[in-house]
């Protein structure tokens, strides 16, 4: 083939030939993009059932940032966040649940989903829903639970047994968030294997 020259090159075939030189390096200098990463299942909280269904996927999903999502944070909502452990595990771990905080709510999820290897999961069941109370500014919802949690934990079942009481109350945007959370043995249980139980070993 006959070499071609500036001199005696067409200016359209010099101008491919830079398209294409420019393409090149721009294609194999170019960096790859980072995931965007699974945002799991979440709505805008509207509605206390709204907050319900988020948290129940977010447990299952293994979501820190959806979990923490559904409790009610200083810094967007007028009521403090308080979580009330079952009463035989409250007693056991008083110093633990003294000063329960957001923050501590957060490190025991951490740490619970961090003890899962990744084709592991979690499971969250709720059965004889109901809401005992319903007001424009919150709704109580009340539920037994069953929560698998196969953590290999010493003297910590992977199923664990209670009822969940929700006080569900708005924010100062409109959302809705949990407020309060208590726990509880279900009288039909014979031992403590409630969800306070796990979360007193994980705050360490």
């Amino acid at each position: 083939m006959k070499r071609c020259v500036d001199s005696g090159c067409p200016k359209s075939t010099l101008f491919s030939a830079t398209i294409i030189s420019l393409f090149i390096v721009a294609c194999g200098t170019r960096t790859p993009e980072e995931p965007t990463g699974n945002r799991g299942t979440y709505e805008p909280p509207t509605s206390a059932a709204i907050v319900i269904s988020n948290f129940r996927s977010a447990v299952i999903e293994k979501n820190t940032q959806n979990f923490m999502l559904c409790l009610a944070d200083p810094t967007r909502s007028r009521y403090p966040y308080l979580f009330e452990p079952s009463a035989e595990v409250g007693a056991r771990f008083q110093a633990v649940f003294a000063s329960w905080t957001i923050n501590k709510e957060q490190q025991a999820f951490l740490s619970m989903i961090s003890r899962l290897t990744i084709d592991q999961g979690l499971g969250l069941e709720f059965e004889n829903s109901q809401n005992s109370f319903s007001s424009p500014d919150s709704t109580v919802w009340v539920s037994d639970y069953i929560l698998t949690a196969p953590l290999g934990i010493a003297n910590i079942p992977s199923t664990l047994n209670g009822t969940i009481v929700l006080t569900i109350t708005p924010e100062v945007s409109g959302t809705w968030s949990i407020s309060r959370w208590s726990d509880a043995r279900r009288p039909t249980d014979t031992t403590e294997s409630t969800w306070s139980l796990l979360k007193a070993q994980l705050s360490n």
